[in-house]
């Protein structure tokens, strides 16, 4: 067994630690209770020194989350409206989300898919077959983004399969992976896992770092990893109150990200998604802080700032 596999088989145990040691409650960790689940590895317990740091804020059950604030919905970019295959949301016209998992290393307390991520059901291979037939009839699509969940979660054997299986559409031509993996369970991204995809590029590998305490040792050599078999490897952070709303956390982390060949690409305003008020920062704060960047740092360490509007044809662009 691979390290990776060892850390997220004892990840329940871990999680169970990790409850007694900050103090959350049964509720938390009831078997579909209806929210998102708590959940933690050994490598991301050790990152945490309180529920109210940086890295305890973003995966630590807050009772907050149990409320649904005004504006706030479960499903805020209306991908649901959007489901043409069981794993397909085709919002744009050329390019899609599959979302080819449904579980992560650590479940991130301001997740968009917190209605589903973590429980049942989990894709089937009978679903992935009928996503890759949607694919095949649909010429327009041009670019696929494996979603989910992470879709890392999945074994080597499993991803080869899928990759050599959207390589054998032909209008397809380029996959990005969103997967915070090489942040919350870098031991992942082994040799054996770059060199079976490596055949498959263009890849592109989309993760999100939020803070400089997730750029470690082994996150660094996780990237590196990917960057040098030939991956861009690009970063979307999420603006988060108490993590990352200031100038001097946000400097230090593009700039510890730019080191490591890692392209700070978007830092996302906080999707209206239910129970995540308490992480909402203004979007004139978020200006605010692009503008420091921008007085601070070159033009290669400074993300675009944008929300995701569902009405939108695309990603919106909120300038200082």
């Amino acid at each position: 067994m691979n390290d990776w596999e060892e850390i997220v088989r004892e990840a329940p145990k871990v999680t169970r630690r990790a409850a007694d040691v900050f103090g959350v409650s049964k509720k938390w960790l009831a078997k579909n209770a209806g929210h998102l689940p708590f959940g933690v590895n050994a490598y991301w317990f050790r990152l945490i020194r309180s529920p109210r740091d940086p890295i305890g804020l973003q995966s630590i059950p807050d009772d907050r989350e149990l409320s649904v604030a005004p504006g706030e919905k479960a499903d805020p970019l209306q991908e649901e409206a959007h489901r043409k295959a069981p794993l397909i949301i085709h919002r744009y016209p050329d390019r899609v989300l599959f979302l080819v998992s449904n579980t992560c290393p650590v479940y991130c307390r301001f997740c968009t898919r917190r209605r589903t991520v973590g429980r049942k059901p989990f894709p089937t291979q009978k679903q992935i077959q009928d996503s890759l037939a949607y694919l095949q009839n649909q010429p327009g699509i041009r670019e696929v983004i494996l979603s989910g969940g992470d879709p890392l979660m999945l074994s080597n054997k499993k991803l080869v399969h899928l990759f050599a299986s959207l390589r054998e559409i032909n209008h397809i031509r380029v996959i990005r992976i969103g997967t915070r993996a090489p942040v919350t369970l870098p031991q992942r991204v082994t040799p054996e896992l770059v060199s079976a995809l490596k055949p498959f590029h263009p890849i592109f590998i989309l993760t999100q770092f939020n803070h400089p305490a997730e750029v470690t040792a082994e996150s660094r050599q996780a990237c590196i990893r990917f960057v040098e078999a030939g991956f861009p490897v690009l970063n979307q952070s999420v603006l988060l109150r108490g993590v990352n709303d200031s100038e001097e956390v946000l400097l230090k982390l593009v700039e510890q990200l730019v080191a490591i060949r890692v392209i700070p690409y978007y830092l996302h305003q906080l999707d209206p998604v239910a129970g995540t008020r308490h992480f909402e920062v203004s979007e004139e704060r978020g200006k605010q802080l692009i503008r420091y960047l921008r007085e601070h740092t070159g033009g290669l360490a400074v993300p675009t700032y944008v929300r995701d509007d569902p009405e939108a044809p695309s990603k919106v662009p909120l300038f200082p």
